[in-house]
């Protein structure tokens, strides 16, 4: 880009980027399906499996430790009736995005490693909302997934600069997204922001992953920016995968207090999670 960073605005990233410039042809196809209301889980399925991939992936989770459902679903018809349809958006929407970033060299990212992280937090965060009780925990496992993927965007549109941010942290220590305020004058959580609202994702998505490091700062959705902020703790913790920062960020303890879990609960969150993961990841980085 011709453009100094300096000047650049999160937004500015996106339109740049081939990757992000639109959301994925087949999530578009699904969404048109499922918003029509004179379509059935029979018409939606039909979408679906015009991605063998992203249908194959889908029977797979439907049928893993991940919902443990007490029967075997042979069918993507009887996934989306067992599931529903918004939670067959946020998987198709998970996996193409996934699909989208293949090609991204290692050399500063591992993008396994990355991915792997990804997923750990979407899985701890759709954990700790079912233990805080809430309506439609399958939500936040779309907010796990991308909550990071300003710095993949970055990493592609400013090589240069995500070099020097990397560099800085290697020689003077210090937390990667505040490194990126220092250089950018923005950071990856307000470029996935942006990347959300370019998408039209519904508005909690966009302040969730701007504010994912300060929870504090979200206005409308303090409690899942909460639970997103200390599912990306666990995940580096329990060494699931990497972000690529070297440092384990801190709590932010005012927030942590709205969830108003006991500390107990982290035991069978960690249990749960450990006997989620590598099933999950197999099936969503597979192929």
């Amino acid at each position: 880009m011709s453009t100094s960073p300096k000047a650049l605005r999160p937004k500015d990233l996106i339109t740049g980027s081939t990757r992000t410039s639109s959301l994925p042809e087949i999530f578009i196809m699904i969404n048109e399906v499922v918003n029509d209301p004179t379509s059935s889980f029979s018409d939606i399925a039909q979408v679906v499996n015009l991605d063998t991939a992203l249908s194959a992936r889908l029977l797979k989770i439907v049928n893993s430790s991940f919902y443990s459902f007490p029967s075997n679903i042979e069918t993507v018809t009887h996934a989306i009736t067992v599931i529903g349809t918004e939670q067959l958006h946020n998987l198709a929407l998970a996996t193409t995005i996934i699909s989208n970033f293949k090609g991204i060299p290692d050399k500063m990212l591992n993008m396994n490693l990355f991915w792997r992280h990804s997923m750990g937090v979407a899985i701890i965060a759709r954990n700790l909302a079912i233990h805080c009780r809430e309506s439609n925990p399958e939500r936040f496992y779309l907010a796990g997934i991308l909550h990071d993927i300003g710095r993949l965007i970055i990493l592609e549109n400013l090589p240069d600069e995500a070099s020097e941010i990397i560099t800085r942290q290697n020689k003077a220590g210090g937390l990667v997204w505040e490194i990126e305020r220092e250089v950018l004058g923005f950071d990856h959580g307000e470029v996935g922001a942006a990347l959300s609202h370019s998408w039209g994702l519904p508005l909690s998505l966009e302040e969730i992953i701007g504010n994912h490091h300060s929870p504090c700062r979200s206005k409308r959705y303090p409690l899942e920016t909460t639970i997103i902020h200390l599912a990306d703790i666990t995940a580096k913790a329990m060494e699931l995968g990497s972000s690529g920062d070297i440092h384990v960020p801190p709590l932010d303890e005012k927030s942590w207090e709205q969830l108003k879990l006991p500390t107990g609960v982290f035991s069978a969150i960690w249990s749960q999670t450990e006997n989620q993961f590598n099933e999950t990841v197999d099936i969503i980085l597979s192929g």
